[in-house]
């Protein structure tokens, strides 16, 4: 795990996002509590064990073999909070009563815009991973072989 976390630590310091800021994001992956629609990881044997959690339970559990698409979608989920975290506060919004307008057109292309922003600084493979959209993949629930789809 300390492997994966210098790792992700290494990679978003190429971004332009505060080094504290991201490691309070690398860090809650060492926290008992689990963040709703956060991608956590074990590591069993040859391989790593991602979870996203929903209400406290675990809502999609993924066996992955690459480590590289582990540290993938991580850099997936913290790069969206710290660009959603910034616009918040660059419209001055709290989200509890205040809100920011996610239907607006600007909004949507400024947060995307942010985002790849922060994907060139990083590279490929995760840049193109990126905009091939592999987060999708890797979120999509695929049923066992020979089992029936739910």
């Amino acid at each position: 795990m300390q492997e994966l976390v210098k790792e992700l630590l290494e990679l978003l310091s190429r971004t332009s996002f505060s080094k504290e800021q991201m490691q309070h994001y690398v860090n809650r992956l060492d926290e008992s509590f689990k963040w709703e629609g956060v991608p956590y990881v074990e590591i069993e044997e040859e391989h790593y064990i991602v979870t996203i959690y929903e209400r406290g339970v675990p809502f999609l559990t993924k066996k992955l073999n690459q480590k590289e698409e582990v540290l993938y979608w991580l850099l997936e989920d913290m790069i969206f909070t710290a660009v959603h975290v910034e616009m918040l506060n660059k419209y001055g919004v709290d989200n509890m009563h205040t809100h920011l307008d996610y239907s607006s057109e600007e909004v949507k292309q400024e947060m995307n815009e942010n985002i790849q922003t922060a994907f060139v600084m990083i590279g490929d493979p995760y840049l193109t991973w990126h905009q091939k959209g592999k987060r999708k993949e890797l979120e999509s629930y695929q049923p066992k072989k020979g089992k029936l789809e739910r």
